[in-house]
């Protein structure tokens, strides 16, 4: 990784940690980022209101002040990141948002000229969208940042048509398809698929109306299915699953896990029999691939680019126009056929292997870094 060493690279996210989280999954990544690099600088949000600076060999990690627990409040603290670009001498900008952190890198660019790669993960930059809603608002600010970036990383082939279609042809060019990363090494892998008499159904994230833990619960329980639901994470609708769960008299057939470590949903997924995602709304979930890594057959909505992580048939099933009308008799068919869950589940994680290992798409995250800075 020499060839990197005298690159500085500034990566702006408007996650949002506690000063105490240098343990968190996502501080992972970045020092899994970092290695080869002269300096990599990271800017974040705080839980706190006043910024805390980690540092850690090359890498930098600024939180900065943060009174809000919605994103949108870094479509205008991102700028603070200028001062310290400066400090860090980015010769690369990466924006993980052309709204939440492109605007600071394209000003970083007029400001250092700075190189400027920007990613996009989400559906809400490309769907169609009435005037003046909050979709409308993204992409229009989206267009100029992505129009001045030097590299733009999609999740998915179909992701960067899509782009192309949107924002127009001359962006082709400066699209780059990667994957998001699964650390394989932290996912045992299934050797068996039999279950017992109730299929054992796991869903991981924040608990709220896009994610969808509600609509499935009331789906499930409504109909009797033998499905026992594993909600995994916290969130807005956490109180009202529960309240769901007892009115229709669930008992033990649905579990909430709260907020979990790696290892704890490691252990969790190597439990479960399927992993289900319910969404309105994605790009294309983590949460899915590393289900994958583990051998789970996925049962997923056609939201965003699901569908372009899972092949329907192949590694699980993909939903149709009627998710709540379908997934129950998708679940029983799972439930009754060891053998299609096996299969599923042995497709899933050849698929994780091949496509979404950490340690090959860390080396092509760098080589695209470096591209960048020398586009």
């Amino acid at each position: 990784m020499t060839e990197f060493a005298d690159l500085s690279v500034l990566h702006l996210g408007a996650g949002r940690h506690r000063p105490t989280d240098s343990a968190h999954p996502t501080f992972e990544i970045w020092r899994s980022l970092a290695k080869g690099f002269r300096r990599y600088t990271v800017v974040n949000r705080s839980t706190q209101q006043t910024l805390t600076v980690i540092q850690e060999g090359n890498l930098s990690v600024y939180l900065i002040p943060s009174r809000a627990a919605r994103e949108a409040e870094f479509l205008f603290t991102q700028f603070e990141a200028l001062a310290i670009a400066d400090r860090a001498e980015a010769d690369v900008v990466i924006s993980q948002s052309p709204v939440l952190g492109g605007w600071a890198g394209l000003a970083i660019m007029r400001r250092r000229g700075a190189r400027h790669l920007v990613e996009l993960h989400g559906n809400e930059f490309f769907k169609p969208a009435s005037v003046f809603s909050k979709d409308w608002a993204i992409q229009r600010l989206s267009h100029p940042v992505l129009h001045r970036a030097n590299r733009i990383r999609v999740l998915s082939d179909r992701m960067g048509s899509e782009l192309s279609s949107k924002y127009g042809s001359r962006l082709t060019g400066r699209i780059v398809t990667l994957p998001p990363r699964v650390d394989l090494s932290k996912f045992k892998s299934k050797s068996s698929w039999i279950t017992d008499a109730r299929l054992k159904v796991v869903m991981v994230g924040t608990v709220n109306r896009n994610k969808g833990q509600h609509r499935l619960i009331d789906a499930v329980l409504s109909a009797g299915a033998p499905v026992d639901i594993w909600v995994v994470g916290d969130g807005p609708d956490l109180d009202d699953c529960r309240r769901t769960a007892g009115r229709l008299g669930a008992g033990d057939t649905v579990k909430f896990f709260g907020r979990v470590t790696h290892i704890q949903l490691a252990d969790i997924l190597l439990a479960a029999d399927v992993f289900v995602q319910f969404s309105h709304q994605e790009g294309t979930p983590r949460a899915i691939m590393e289900a994958m890594a583990v051998g789970l057959p996925i049962v997923t909505t056609n939201a965003g680019f699901c569908a372009d992580i899972v092949a329907d048939g192949i590694e699980g099933f993909v939903l149709g126009p009627n998710p709540e009308g379908e997934v129950v008799g998708v679940l029983t068919r799972l439930l009754h056929d060891d053998a299609l869950r096996a299969h599923m589940g042995q497709a899933a994680i050849q698929r994780a292997t091949r496509d979404y290992d950490a340690v090959r798409l860390y080396g092509q995250y760098r080589a695209l870094i470096l591209e960048t800075a020398n586009s």
